[in-house]
């Protein structure tokens, strides 16, 4: 009696081990763009402002950006009815995939001389731009797409 609970015991164990072989295991996605959000608090009378800031500087840099290849899209998005310690502002670069972070200073710093002039310059209008809004969180988030 014994012996025959062992058999039947091995029996179901070795079912449950090939049905969980015959899984599909296989993969089937991809990774996409990668997405940086940016939540901001824009300081109450001073939304026109800022946005005439970032039309000014952060879409210059974006635009350089894309012509380089690094930057896909961006775009700017308006929370409708933000409770209270929400943003109200949310921006958004795509990114082609992770590499496009790993550009080095270099890059940066020339970025910045071109869009303010000097890094002097570009460290004035990030103090300036201080005055308009707080930045909130950042998320980064990564493009899930399936394979067809």
């Amino acid at each position: 009696m014994k012996t025959l609970r062992i058999i039947i015991f091995s029996c179901l164990l070795l079912a449950c081990i090939a049905s969980a072989w015959a899984q599909d295991h296989s993969r089937s996605t991809e990774p996409g763009a990668v997405l940086a959000l940016t939540n901001v608090h824009v300081k109450p009378g001073m939304f026109n402002a800022y946005l005439n800031d970032l039309k000014a500087n952060w879409r210059r840099s974006l635009e350089a950006e894309m012509k380089d290849g690094h930057v896909l899209g961006y775009g700017m998005y308006s929370v409708v009815a933000p409770r209270e310690g929400e943003p109200n502002l949310i921006l958004r670069v795509s990114y082609a995939n992770w590499a496009a972070f790993d550009k080095g200073p270099d890059y940066y710093e020339e970025l910045m001389k071109n869009t303010f002039g000097s890094m002097d310059e570009a460290r004035e209008a990030g103090v300036e731009r201080g005055e308009l809004r707080t930045l909130g969180s950042e998320m980064l988030l990564q493009e899930v797409k399936f394979i067809d």
